[in-house]
């Protein structure tokens, strides 16, 4: 994951017009200014991560690969019907038969299509490999932190004022504008990307559902699992697949200007959390579950007819449902069901 930071240089001369206009103690500017990389565990020097597949490639097959590995796990799961998970399941497994309108083929055959599209499309946005190596990776990284490191010391007076700031920065100034350049800003731009890509399905997410003509020539398709299993994740009409996850992980990589090893990590996250949402199982020790609220459990109440007009965040967070009200709970779906059947 080489040259995290390059799209961030792209913006300094914008950046440079936003400085206060103090001049800076140069002393202080030299003592700080990282003079040796020393670079984190994830970096890597050479081209590419893989040495027969370069990064733009990695970057397509990591989430179709990290998608089919995930919800073959889950499949392993579904079949072998061990007890621990078995009590875990969140409806009963004759369930998925009954009442799903779509077979195992229709599904398989969709993700397939999915898949295909994404790739296809993906090829077309990206850059060519070689402009993507002279930009993210043949980079002086050290000339990056340079430009970084009077940010640094804007940002410390700024927040601590003159005196403070500046003992701060005379003990810690290298350490500080090291950590902000390999860990603090893509950490950033990771979470962003993230809440990049819960706006952008949200919002598409819950007009298919308010249009009726839109739910039922499009969104319905996805809607014919009532009980969602793993590698239905992406059981889609293909123009919502294209709207709703290929343009919205394309959006937020573009927003958040991560480079293209960036972007590996953040779709195959993205796919491996989209996978694990549509699982059938509440783990509380899965990592996707047990650090999203927004989880198996949270949509599989979406695919219920008690809670279809509700639940529409996806994937990580649940913060557009909880402002705009269409959050249910567990427990106030487990109400509306003692109230069905109790009439």
């Amino acid at each position: 994951m080489n040259a995290l930071l390059s799209p961030i240089s792209s913006q300094l001369s914008y950046l440079d017009s936003l400085r206060p206009s103090h001049s800076f103690n140069t002393t202080l500017l030299s003592s700080i200014t990282p003079t040796a990389l020393h670079p984190p565990f994830y970096h890597l020097a050479r081209p590419s991560i893989l040495p027969f597949l370069s990064d733009k490639y990695l970057s397509l097959a990591a989430p179709v690969v990290v998608y089919w590995l995930v919800s073959l796990v889950f499949h392993v799961l579904d079949t072998a019907k061990f007890p621990y998970f078995e009590k875990r399941r969140i409806h009963e497994s004759p369930e998925v038969l009954a009442r799903n309108k779509a077979t195992v083929g229709q599904v398989f055959r969709a993700v397939i299509l999915q898949h295909a599209i994404q790739t296809g499309l993906a090829l077309l946005w990206f850059e060519d490999d070689e402009k993507i190596l002279q930009r993210e990776v043949y980079r002086d990284h050290l000339a990056d932190m340079a430009q970084l490191t009077p940010r640094v010391v804007d940002a410390a007076i700024l927040l601590l004022g003159r005196r403070s700031g500046e003992q701060l920065l005379r003990n810690h100034g290298e350490a500080l504008v090291r950590w902000l350049f390999w860990w603090g800003i893509p950490a950033f731009q990771l979470f962003f990307a993230f809440f990049v890509m819960d706006t952008w399905q949200y919002w598409w997410h819950r007009t298919f559902h308010t249009y009726t003509y839109l739910y039922r020539k499009i969104h319905s398709v996805h809607h014919r699992l009532y009980v969602p299993y793993a590698f239905g994740a992406l059981y889609n009409h293909p123009l919502e697949g294209i709207i709703l996850d290929t343009l919205g992980a394309a959006v937020a990589h573009e927003a958040s200007r991560m480079t293209m090893r960036q972007a590996i990590v953040l779709f195959a996250f993205a796919s491996a959390k989209t996978v694990d949402d549509h699982c059938g199982y509440r783990i509380w020790w899965d990592p996707c579950q047990a650090f999203f609220y927004n989880n198996s459990d949270y949509h599989d109440i979406h695919h219920q007819a008690y809670g279809i007009k509700a639940n529409f965040s996806q994937p990580f967070f649940t913060n557009w449902d909880v402002l705009l009200g269409t959050r249910m709970t567990r427990e106030e779906a487990n109400l509306k069901t003692r109230r069905v059947k109790a009439e």
